[in-house]
């Protein structure tokens, strides 16, 4: 059957060119060896770019010591439920402190991973009487999450504060008519670009205009600011 399935899409276009390859570069990449700025790619020590370690932290022996400890207490399976339904611990309730603590907020929540975090903060955070107003360079987690929004949504030119502003004054309008509020959307340190969000250029506005703020800072966070509190820590703007 497979090589059936072969032999029909190798007659289908592009596609069937890398049909012997599917499962291996065109759909999933699959890297070997520990995590490191080197790994093995199909046979070949490559540089690794893709992966998430920003810091190299992954491969420190005081966390992989931690790791085996915590493990061989609760195992790996622990907690072994959604936070919903039973699988909320002392240990969420203790980082989600720390890092409130550490970003200076009051606050702060977990979610499994950045994609997740990012669409369940912008569907939390507007209703369908709302606007949203973001830049148009923002990572594609972001336009996803906007994309789930059922009212009103304008893009401003990447880092570009005229721009902003003009789509704030449109916003601003609208939220009249609507009886809803304005979430601006940026970026910390835009990941498909590599340079600072002008956060401290759009709390600024706030003087002007009436929104809330919503700050993607994956990128700032941990590296930017005298603490390391991220991109408005740097900026100066982290209150």
């Amino acid at each position: 059957m497979k090589d059936l399935f072969a032999r029909i899409i190798e007659n289908k276009g592009p596609l069937g060119k890398w049909a012997s390859q599917a499962e291996g570069y065109f759909v999933f990449p699959k890297l070997e060896g520990p995590i490191s700025n080197r790994m093995k790619f199909q046979g070949k020590e490559v540089i690794t770019w893709s992966i998430n370690d920003y810091l190299g932290m992954a491969n420190l022996p005081e966390i992989k010591k931690v790791d085996g400890e915590t493990a061989a207490e609760y195992g790996a399976a622990y907690p072994m439920g959604a936070r919903m339904m039973s699988g909320h611990t002392d240990f969420h309730e203790q980082l989600e402190t720390e890092l409130a603590d550490f970003v200076h907020k009051e606050s702060s929540y977990l979610l499994n991973f950045g994609y997740q975090g990012i669409l369940s903060a912008i569907d939390a955070l507007v209703s369908k009487d709302d606007i949203i107003v973001y830049d148009v360079d923002s990572h594609a987690c972001i336009i996803d999450g906007v994309r789930l929004h059922m009212g009103k949504r304008f893009t401003f030119v990447h880092n570009d504060i005229e721009s902003l502003k003009k789509n704030l004054e449109r916003a601003t309008k609208m939220a009249e008519q609507t009886g809803g509020g304005i979430l601006v959307i940026s970026e910390g340190v835009f990941g498909m670009r590599g340079e600072q969000g002008k956060l401290k250029e759009i709390v600024e506005l706030k003087k002007e205009f009436n929104f809330r703020l919503l700050v993607d800072d994956a990128h700032g966070f941990g590296t930017l600011g005298k603490t390391g509190a991220g991109a408005g820590e740097e900026q100066g703007v982290q209150d």
